[in-house]
């Protein structure tokens, strides 16, 4: 039986900042690794200045996939999209964004995941988020729901059957009071 580890992050760019090295070595070591994506990034900033204009910040979404694409095949790992919207950090946050949303819609997508792909283990962020981006800290509820959800029959009943992974761990981060 092969081990399944599901790493659940906010953004496209998270795998490779929190982590990688962890996904790589499980990777490199025959785990089947799948890193559920929650939001395209839509949002992120865009740290570089001489990239910062107007034709990156339309093509943005299409880069992220292309640069998530290219982590992925370094890192050694699947990866999926669970297509919720970046929330970006201005307050107040956009309609229908990822840290808006209802929590039970938020975590269905990665209940469905969790059902297909029957990890034994699930890593994400602590209650923190790791640092107080809305959608990492969303991250945690929706990853924290959606196990709860997966195991049981009574949500989702057009998916798979439930599913209860073994183990939920939490990357290491830097916490509200280090920011």
């Amino acid at each position: 039986m092969t081990l399944r580890l599901l790493s659940v992050h906010a953004h496209p760019d998270d795998e490779s900042s929190k982590g990688a090295a962890t996904l790589a070595r499980y990777a490199a070591e025959g785990v089947d690794v799948l890193v559920a994506t929650c939001t395209g990034g839509e949002r992120g900033d865009i740290l570089n200045p001489a990239v910062d204009t107007a034709e990156t910040r339309a093509d943005l979404p299409a880069i992220r996939r292309r640069e998530m694409a290219a982590a992925a095949g370094i890192l050694g790992v699947r990866q999926r999209f669970l297509g919720l919207v970046d929330s970006g950090m201005r307050e107040p946050l956009p309609d229908g964004c990822f840290a808006a949303l209802p929590l039970e819609e938020a975590a269905a997508p990665l209940v469905a995941l969790i059902r297909e792909f029957r990890p034994h283990v699930v890593i994400t962020y602590d209650e923190t988020g790791g640092y107080p981006h809305p959608d990492h800290i969303r991250t945690h509820e929706v990853t924290v729901e959606a196990l709860s959800a997966a195991a049981g029959n009574a949500r989702d009943p057009g998916t798979r059957p439930p599913w209860q992974p073994q183990k939920l761990d939490y990357q290491a981060g830097q916490s509200r009071a280090g920011v």
